[in-house]
């Protein structure tokens, strides 16, 4: 056998070593690394993973811009190892080593290595879904519904949110009837009815307390047009022109939040970990919770970005209104809720290692506006335009222990075993630490209202804007939209308006339980 891959192979490692090299010469042996890998994999080894791992913790290339696609290179040579194991224990060794490294790295090098291991290739694949036809919904009250189903109503209706809710017998349960906004999909609402019945399947039992809400149909027929409403919606409510809503029945607790100022920190901390492990166990079937909570690197540019102004968490950009987005999370002491916002998964484990980092990055969230909510007024700029300081609201201890139990519980849920005997991927005393100094404290307040934004709305809509935002009718008046820039308070944001996000530790811990979670169910689907 020819000795040019033997010899290719320690040019390249030496390369990766030696700090003489620059930084297209180590992207060259990188790459060189990784197409031996595809032609003779048993030539790799040990002495390989070593020099690959040197690359990755050294400090040579961090302040380079295009340094994340040499890492991202560097560490799938080591990934490429676990699936294509050349023998010898190499992939066992590889997959140990880039689990350590993920305690080794940051930057750039961290998201190469979070990246790569989450990759690896996993068979998950999300049932479908038909459709249902909203054309034939009927016209119907909610008395109609009560006697159709032979409820009798315990209360009277309140509006929650969107929802009109009233408690029914028996058990004291609550009737919800969700309506439709003028905004809305209406086959968001088709969506989660299709959803709350598929779940009822005997493949989607878990142990754990999850209450699926049983739908109201009339006459068959899941969504209708729900006319003659005994409570006037609240004026934020602009109902759909076709009066579509869906109609169900769930528990009492359906509307208690983790977040709740009146639950205890060890219901909360119960309800996040309980959770956790739903949303890994439904993602682990291919059935994915797309919206825990809203996130928006950009609220205000919605209308005009093709994105919808929606926060990819893996760009590590300012995160805005981070305590509003955390208000009414759709998970609670029932379990997940909101079903319209559950899709079908089927894709690359790139995309599911995204998916499930937007469930961590959610529940971290939930988490740590829990401590907030023990003090709601506090909140903003003081009287002196200083930053509120509500760190002393926060408990560190009780803070690490919802950490843990997030993701213990995920990873349980996911992979179908306890989480691994490494424990927690990162640096915890640090995250509760840097979580406490940046969630505590409202740093980030304003942003600029841009004339291109304005311009998407009316006068009336641009006034309205600008005295939701604190500005007075003086301030306002022959104001027009799309004269000049405007700094608006809007946060508290988790960092500055058009930088990254402030908490890049969320960020690296994020990515790091889901790398630990791929690789996980890689394992065990793989029988390691």
């Amino acid at each position: 056998m020819s000795a040019y891959p033997t010899t290719l192979k320690q040019q390249a490692e030496n390369a990766l070593v030696d700090s003489n090299f620059d930084f297209i010469a180590k992207y060259h042996a990188v790459t060189d690394l990784r197409r031996l890998l595809k032609k003779t994999p048993h030539v790799l080894d040990r002495q390989t993973i070593a020099a690959v791992t040197t690359l990755l913790q050294s400090d040579q290339f961090h302040r380079v811009r295009q340094s994340y696609f040499l890492f991202r290179e560097a560490a799938k040579v080591i990934s490429d190892m676990i699936v294509r194991p050349a023998g010898n224990g190499m992939g066992q060794a590889a997959l140990a080593t880039m689990e350590g490294l993920l305690s080794q790295t940051h930057g750039s090098a961290h998201r190469g290595v979070a990246e790569a291991l989450g990759s690896l290739p996993l068979v998950v694949k999300g049932p479908r879904m038909p459709d249902i036809d909203i054309a034939r919904a009927p016209s119907v009250t909610l008395d109609d519904l009560v006697r159709a189903h032979g409820l009798r109503l315990t209360g009277d209706f309140r509006f929650i949110g969107r929802s009109l809710v009233a408690q029914t017998s028996p058990n004291n349960r609550l009737l919800v009837a969700k309506l439709a906004k003028t905004d809305d999909c209406a086959a968001d609402l088709s969506r989660e009815i299709r959803w709350m019945e598929a779940l009822q399947h005997p493949i989607y039992d878990v142990d754990r307390r999850f209450h699926i809400p049983a739908p109201l149909p009339f006459n068959a027929e899941p969504v209708v047009r729900l006319t003659q409403l005994p409570v006037k919606p609240p004026g934020t409510i602009a109902r759909h022109p076709q009066e579509l809503a869906i109609v169900f029945v769930t528990q009492k607790d359906y509307f208690v939040y983790p977040n709740d100022h009146r639950v205890s920190g060890e219901t909360a901390m119960e309800i996040l970990s309980r959770n956790a492990y739903l949303m890994g166990f439904l993602a682990a079937k291919g059935v994915i919770h797309d919206a825990p909570i809203p996130l928006f690197h950009n609220r205000t540019q919605r209308l005009r970005r093709d994105d919808q102004g929606r926060y990819q968490w893996f760009r590590a950009g300012r995160l805005d209104q981070w305590l509003d987005s955390c208000a009414f999370p759709n998970l609670g002491l029932s379990g997940l809720r909101d079903f319209e916002h559950l899709i079908s998964f089927e894709g690359t484990s790139r995309l599911l290692y995204r998916h499930i980092g937007s469930h961590f990055f959610s529940l971290l969230l939930v988490a740590g506006s829990y401590f907030r909510s023990r003090d709601v007024c506090r909140r903003g700029l003081d009287a002196d335009g200083r930053p509120v300081d509500a760190r002393d609201l926060f408990d560190p201890s009780l803070l690490a222990r919802m950490i843990h139990g997030i993701f213990d519980n995920y990873y349980a849920g996911f992979c179908g075993t306890s989480s691994p005997t490494a424990g927690l991927p990162i640096d915890h005393h640090r995250l509760v630490a840097r979580m406490i100094e940046e969630m505590g404290v409202d740093r980030y307040m304003s942003e600029l209202f841009r004339r291109v934004d304005q311009q998407h709305m009316t006068p009336a809509q641009f006034h309205a804007f600008l005295r939701h935002k604190g500005y007075n009718e003086q301030s306002i008046e022959g104001m027009q939209p799309g004269q000049s820039d405007i700094l608006i308070t809007s946060g508290p944001h988790l960092g500055d308006f058009n930088r990254q996000i402030s908490l890049p530790e969320l960020i690296e811990a994020v990515a790091a339980m889901s790398a630990v979670c791929i690789a996980g169910r890689y394992m065990a689907q793989n029988g390691a």
